[in-house]
């Protein structure tokens, strides 16, 4: 059976972390250059890794291998998430997805539209024209109000010293993910990001139970149905209220959004009225923007038994890293892969949706996907309707990978509104 082509390194010196979190996207395309093969091995976070860029074998990895794989992740954010559906495998996972997704159907995501009107109504009507605007900031601050205030029932407006302080918890929080985790505090000094990052945990944790104990919001109530329905332990509980209202989901929304933004302002004409006009359009925007610009890089897995992926053996206890940013430009599955060509999902079959995986895919895929899209098309509608907006020139577009992707500087449009 084929080997994949590479070198799994010296245990150490031989490790290439640093070259692949100092430049991702160069680093798979130097690999796959030399390899001629968009999979390779290479010694990542010190374990024999199989590099995954290739659109077909990540679809195979999701789909196909499931119970072949466990997730990466524990060892990293165990710690600062608590157990949740991240950290589950096999059964535990099936069964903590089956009462979860309760929260995310279509009807019960229905119930969450007010919420979300009222916190984008009022961040639209904020937009000041006389200045530039920073696209990220808005789209973040935005995003972080939706998802604290329909997971939690926050209320901007009657609570913002409230909504302050769990803002500044979740930045502190955020930071300990993408630390090293070492919760290590010496004498005389406020302790490491880590350790801080822990201490934001535990703070979230009371204020998400005092919020539970409030019952405030269709979210909320929904929570304590699927937990007594489902039998879920509190810890699971708050563990998952931690997740959900964590940076980790305001800001792969902020990204995807700040990207589209980008990208429509790019274009002449009047795409931003077919945005409007077109729902065809604008469900085509959506996933051509998933496509060039996934917020996460790729995912993580651990062998647990030999998988054979397209031909190529991994044995048990070697790391999968798949590159969703390499497989989305494949170009054995898109044409033109790097060109931003909304057209070429008007009218596609169901199976070339399948070649995305921003939200994953297979068993593991993100459970919220219709609250994601339900947030996308409404900022976006609501904007639109009051805003035309023009990116400024003279700007650096290019984007960072690393640890969502975003633009590597605060990328600023000038709005005009349209009753001007």
């Amino acid at each position: 059976m084929a080997t994949i082509p590479g070198s799994v390194g010296l245990p150490v010196f031989g490790d290439k972390s640093y070259e692949f979190y100092k430049d991702p996207i160069k680093f798979c395309q130097k690999n796959i250059s030399s390899h001629k093969s968009r999979l390779f091995y290479a010694r990542f976070l010190n374990k024999p890794t199989a590099f995954i860029c290739s659109n077909k074998a990540v679809q195979e990895l999701l789909t196909v291998h499931n119970d072949s794989l466990e997730l990466g992740y524990k060892a990293f954010m165990g710690e600062i998430f608590g157990d949740n559906i991240l950290f589950s495998d096999g059964e535990d996972a099936r069964t903590l997805r089956s009462s979860l997704k309760q929260l995310f159907t279509q009807e019960s995501v229905d119930t969450y539209q007010l919420t979300i009107d009222s916190v984008v109504d009022k961040a639209v009507a904020s937009i000041n024209p006389k200045e530039p605007t920073c696209v990220y900031s808005l789209m973040k601050k935005i995003c972080t109000e939706i998802c604290l205030s329909v997971f939690l029932g926050l209320n901007f407006s009657d609570a913002s010293q409230t909504a302050d302080t769990i803002v500044a918890l979740t930045t502190t929080h955020w930071h300990g993910i993408i630390s090293v985790p070492l919760p290590l505090k010496l004498p005389m000094t406020s302790g490491s990001t880590y350790s801080q990052a822990l201490h934001a945990k535990d703070s979230l944790l009371k204020i998400i139970i005092s919020k539970r104990e409030e019952s405030s919001g269709q979210f909320a109530q929904k929570v304590e149905d699927t937990a007594t329905s489902g039998g879920l332990r509190e810890v699971f509980i708050n563990n998952h209220l931690l997740l959900f209202t964590s940076a980790l989901v305001p800001k792969a929304l902020s990204s995807l959004l700040t990207s589209l933004i980008m990208e429509v302002g790019k274009k002449e004409g009047d795409l931003q009225e077919k945005l409007l006009s077109d729902p065809d359009m604008m469900e085509a925007v959506l996933l051509e923007v998933q496509r060039l610009y996934p917020p996460f890089l790729g995912g993580r897995r651990i062998v647990k038994k030999d998988v054979v992926l397209g031909g190529w053996k991994i044995p048990s206890g070697h790391s999968i890293m798949y590159v969703t940013q390499a497989a989305h430009r494949d170009p054995e599955a898109f044409v033109d892969p790097d060109t931003f060509n909304p057209h070429r999902w008007i009218n596609c079959s169901p199976a070339e949706k399948e070649k995305l995986f921003c939200f994953g895919a297979g068993p593991r895929s993100c459970i919220g996907q219709h609250l994601v899209w339900k947030i996308f098309k409404t900022i976006i509608v609501r904007l639109l309707c009051s805003w035309k907006f023009k990116l400024l020139g003279d700007q650096d577009f290019s984007h960072k990978w690393l640890p969502v992707s975003k633009p590597k500087q605060d990328v600023k449009v000038q709005f005009t509104s349209r009753n001007a």
